[in-house]
């Protein structure tokens, strides 16, 4: 990798960080407005016991139209197709714990644009994240009831355990998506007691050229 790549990741990481600190500012500065978020609307059909769709709405109570709905579902779910992102969201939240669907719609709705989908591919990696993690907090529940039994609490540990090493790699699997399945390894150059130091990214490719030109020579 030339000195110009390797400048030129640097300037891109560098960028990604002030964007993530810029971020995090206007969160504890109250200055970041939070984006609405999508209602799922049902009511019960007394004559069939069933929660039945009826209407979407916009968390902030604001007029909902074409280019609202596609913002807000492109948010959740990383698509501004209204099938393909209603599918997503469906399909999300079977797997979340709610014995009621039109509840698990809503939770799933609620949690997934927090974590800031790109595309598709995120929202169902991210939606997988959440079904995992809710698992395990249900396994957790269960395992503190004060009537569980010492070998069934113990089973139900261990399954949370499973579960959230299993949201974990999850979790991995997103972060390496987003950076393109690159590894940054970065080198401090600390020179003069530490008055002068200089940081370089290098990706997990670049790096192991390095070693082995160095091992060459």
């Amino acid at each position: 990798m030339s000195q110009y790549q390797i400048s030129e990741k640097l300037e891109y990481f560098m960028k990604m960080q002030n964007e993530i600190n810029k971020t995090q500012q206007e969160v504890v500065c109250g200055t970041a407005a939070p984006e609405p978020f999508l209602e799922w609307k049902f009511k019960l059909n007394e004559e069939t016991g069933k929660h039945e769709f009826v209407s979407i709405e916009l968390s902030d109570g604001s007029k909902i139209d074409q280019d609202s709905l596609k913002a807000a579902l492109k948010r959740t779910t990383g698509t501004a197709d209204i099938a393909i992102g209603e599918n997503i969201l469906n399909k999300i939240a079977r797997g979340m714990t709610g014995e009621r669907g039109d509840l698990r719609m809503n939770e799933v709705s609620t949690l997934l644009p927090s974590l800031r989908p790109k595309d598709e591919t995120e929202a169902m990696l991210l939606g997988q994240f959440i079904a995992l993690q809710d698992s395990g907090m249900k396994c957790l529940r269960r395992a503190n009831l004060p009537e569980q039994g010492f070998y069934h609490e113990e089973r139900l540990f261990l399954l949370a355990n499973k579960l959230f090493n299993a949201a974990n790699q999850t979790m991995q699997t997103v972060l390496k998506y987003r950076s393109g399945g690159q590894q940054v390894v970065q080198v401090l150059h600390v020179h003069n007691e530490g008055q002068a130091i200089v940081a370089q990214n290098l990706s997990h490719s670049s790096a192991g050229e390095g070693m082995q030109k160095k091992n060459e020579n």
